[in-house]
C-alpha cells in the first residue's frame, strides 16, 4: 500500500479561514492575571525575541524557592505567515521578587 501526504487545505467558515485539520486561535482572549504574576509575566515575555505571548490562562501556583506561577498562554512564532500554539509557560518569583522563566513547553495543540 502505498501512503502520500495531502497538501494542506484552507477553508472559510463563518468569516473564519482555517487549515484542515488545525486548531483555530481566533477568538482566544486573553486573562487577567494576578498584579505580580501579570508584572513577571509582561516582563518576561517583552525580552523573548521570535514569538509573541498573550496569557489566556493562570493554571496555579507552586511553592518553591519562591513561587512558581503556571501560565497557560497562546504562543505566536513571528514568521510571515505566523504560526501559533498553546504553551504552558513557568515562571518563578523569588522571595525578592525577581522573576525567571523557568520553562516553556508545547501543550500539543
Amino acid at each position: 500500500m502505498q501512503v502520500r501526504a495531502l497538501p494542506p487545505a484552507e477553508y472559510t467558515l463563518g468569516g473564519f479561514t482555517m487549515l484542515l485539520g488545525g486548531w483555530n486561535y481566533d477568538e482566544v482572549k486573553a486573562v487577567n492575571l494576578p498584579q505580580k504574576v501579570a508584572s513577571a509575566f509582561t516582563s518576561i515575555t517583552s525580552e523573548l525575541v521570535g514569538a509573541d505571548y498573550m496569557p489566556i490562562a493562570y493554571a496555579g501556583s507552586q511553592v518553591v524557592n519562591g513561587i512558581n506561577h503556571c501560565i497557560i498562554a497562546l504562543q505566536t512564532v513571528v514568521v510571515p505567515n505566523p504560526v501559533k500554539r498553546l504553551v504552558k509557560m513557568i515562571i518563578n518569583i523569588d522571595t525578592n521578587g525577581k522573576a525567571t522563566l523557568v520553562s516553556v513547553s508545547s501543550l500539543g495543540i
